[in-house]
């Protein structure tokens, strides 16, 4: 039999089994409910905390439409409409329109708003709908404003959506009011937190539950936790409609039976994980001490240098390559704090800021150059990349870096560089034929005035043996001096080019060197039986060699002097142009695109250039003269570019040819460092006829 006591020991463990079930169940089912609780007080204040919101919005859109509807009773109203109206839809997300209208709803001025917001056209708002026109007509009557009911309108075939008007009466003009178009589904989307939106379904509805509006994202809620929370404003009366995508809390069953099973289960895998751990770390070691044998075997291979340097710059490890590169031991180097003993006297103080220059930055993807001294005492140029050292908790424990020696790629550059200094003095020297014959062609102009002027010397004391007009005389040899001093000037830059001598460039004004040159381009205009028409710009100045440009600006009329002495009958002028061209400005108000620039125009009404000869008209040996060394144009070219402009040719409107070259202006500022007398400039064409 059993005794009372077990009995009683029986039902007391009956009965704390019951108490302890029944604790679990009563706990559970608390949770449950609290949970529950939780979860419906959380969507209740997320409701009101959105219609706090909306309310706010639309608040601060009223007071800033009634700032632009207050703005209207003075002069100018269209124009403080468009740029208040643009203003108030850039910064309020759910607007979509603001239409100035009377009191019959003629629209007066409408604004819509940019994309990628919907664009209601003034086609499409030219007939208001029976709830925007009532609400129109009563802010009118009732001076306030107002809300029309939501209404539905369509954008084609792509659908359509609700939206509400808010109609602000204007100040000073009692049969006038601003209309505020809101799209409700933006209302929704731009105005409440977007994770309310990602987590609940939100839905604008009448108070008969019709709906009106909601979200984009459409998630669908679950049903069991929703909120409905009043949206009242003047004219309009809402609903907000909260419904969580959460459901109902779940209960496991047989929790206590499965909790002792999940004890069981994890004990026994935890045995088996700690069994399979200790197989995958005796793997682990293993294949660790491979690894390490296999880097070091690789590590001892490479000629590339390697070094891991801690947070401090203290140097970690190196590999024997590195050891080989700068002499030292390994030994000799772990442990040691900067300055290092491979670094260069004079670039010691440099090596640590200049680490923390580049660190992080795109130059340690690039790497940088320095120099390091080998223990001899020797300097080489090393090429360094360095990375960070991460360690197994992701964090940073220093910087490893990649040294390549460069000593053998800069000889082999040095070779490569003298090689190339032969070869171009090599092409220098076979040039000089072609030289010659260039300064043969820049010689003719100097010694054909020359001999000019020196024939006008002759027939002056032939014509006045008494030498009654000493001036002219002067003259004339004052001419044949500078026409001299410029054949020397041409010998002495055709002897520059040879030797590989810098060429010092100066501020030119081109008014100046057309000036300058003018008695050269009237004796070829002479010649020509033709006139001459020119103008400069004074502010069109650059940067170059005075001698190249005149010879430049002498080859170009020339060349447009013979192609007029093929036209017969009266022989109109040549023209010489040079003015600046300013760059367009940006939308800022400063200047944009290309640098200002100098352009020069020499234009002939001659027969032109034939098709065929065009494309190749600048290349050397390339001429339509019968009697043409094809070496002026090639010439002039290659002193333009050498100046940092190109030389074209364009086919002149009604006959002949234009030759236009750009340089780079010259500011101001420094054209005043010109040491040279500026003369007079021209700032009218002048024209000189044969």
């Amino acid at each position: 039999m059993n005794s009372p006591i077990d009995g009683r020991t029986r039902i007391l463990a009956a009965v704390a089994a019951l108490m302890v079930a029944a604790l679990i169940a009563a706990a559970v089912v608390l949770s449950i409910e609290y949970e529950r609780n939780e979860r419906q007080e959380a969507v209740q204040l997320a409701a009101e905390g959105a219609i706090v919101s909306i309310r706010s919005h639309l608040a601060e859109t009223e007071q800033r439409l009634g700032l632009l509807a207050a703005s209207l009773a003075g002069g100018d109203g269209a124009g403080r409409f468009d740029r208040l109206a643009h203003e108030l839809l850039a910064g309020e997300s759910a607007l979509l329109r603001i239409e100035w209208r009377d009191a019959s709803g003629t629209l007066l001025h409408g604004v819509a708003a940019p994309s990628p917001r919907p664009r209601l056209a003034d086609a499409e708002r030219e007939r208001l709908g029976f709830e925007a026109t009532l609400a129109l007509r009563s802010a009118i009557e009732f001076d306030r404003p107002l809300y029309s009911r939501s209404h539905f309108v369509r954008l084609g075939d792509l659908g359509g959506f609700e939206i509400t008007e808010l109609a602000m009466p204007v100040d000073g003009r009692p049969a006038e009011a601003v209309l505020a178009v809101f799209s409700m589904p933006l209302l929704i989307d731009r105005v409440l937190p977007a994770a309310l939106l990602r987590s609940h379904q939100v839905q604008l509805t009448e108070n008969d539950g019709t709906f009106v509006a909601r979200s984009s994202i459409r998630l669908r809620g679950a049903g069991v936790y929703t909120a409905s929370v009043p949206l009242e404003r003047p004219g309009m009366s809402l609903r907000l409609r909260v419904d969580s995508a959460q459901g109902s809390p779940k209960l496991i069953p047989n929790l206590l039976t499965a909790m002792l099973v999940a004890m069981t289960l994890a004990l026994a895998a935890s045995g088996t994980m700690l069994w399979r751990d200790g197989r995958l770390r005796a793997r682990a070691e293993r294949a660790l001490r491979d690894q390490h044998a296999f880097r070091k075997a690789m590590e001892d291979s490479l000629f590339t240098g390697l070094r891991a340097r801690d947070l401090d710059g203290r140097i970690t490890y190196v590999n024997p390559a590195f050891c080989r590169m700068t002499g030292y031991e390994a030994d000799e180097l772990i442990g040691r704090a900067p300055p290092m003993p491979y670094w260069a006297a004079d670039r010691a103080d440099d090596g640590r800021p200049r680490l923390e220059r580049v660190r992080g930055s795109e130059a340690m993807r690039l790497g940088y150059e320095t120099e390091f001294v080998r223990r001899n005492g020797e300097r080489f140029p090393v090429l360094i990349f360095e990375a960070p050292l991460i360690d197994e908790r992701g964090r940073q424990t220093g910087w490893m870096g990649s040294i390549l020696d460069l000593s053998e790629q800069r000889r082999v550059e040095a070779i490569n560089r003298m090689q190339q200094e032969k070869l171009q003095a090599n092409a220098r020297m076979a040039l000089l034929g072609e030289v010659a014959t260039a300064l043969s062609h820049e010689l003719n102009q100097p010694l054909a005035a020359i001999a000019s002027y020196a024939s006008a010397s002759d027939n002056l004391l032939r014509a006045d043996p008494a030498r009654q007009r000493p001036g002219a005389l002067q003259s004339a040899l004052a001419g044949i001096r500078s026409q001299s001093e410029r054949a020397g000037q041409v010998i002495r830059s055709v002897q520059s080019f040879i030797r590989r001598r810098h060429v010092d460039r100066e501020p030119v004004r081109l008014a100046d060197l057309l000036a300058a040159i003018e008695p050269l381009i009237q004796l070829q205009a002479r010649r020509s039986q033709c006139g001459v028409r020119w103008h400069a710009d004074p502010e069109a100045i650059v940067l170059g060699d005075r001698t190249m440009l005149e010879q430049v600006m002498l080859n170009l009329t020339r060349n447009a002097f013979d192609a007029m002495e093929q036209v017969g009958g009266a022989r109109p002028a040549i023209e010489i142009e040079a003015r600046v061209a300013r760059a367009a400005p940006g939308n800022d108000g400063a200047s944009g695109g290309d640098p200002a620039t100098v352009v020069v125009e020499v234009s002939d009404r001659g027969p032109g250039v034939a098709a065929d000869i065009a494309p190749q008209l600048f290349s050397a040996f390339v001429t339509s003269k019968p009697d043409g060394l094809g070496i002026g144009l090639s010439l002039c070219r290659s002193v333009i570019e050498a100046h940092g402009g190109q030389l074209r040719y364009l086919p002149r409107e009604g006959g002949g040819a234009t030759f236009r070259f750009a340089l780079p202006l010259l500011a101001a500022a420094s054209a005043a460092t010109d040491p040279r007398p500026a003369p007079d400039i021209r700032p009218a064409p002048t024209e000189t006829a044969a």
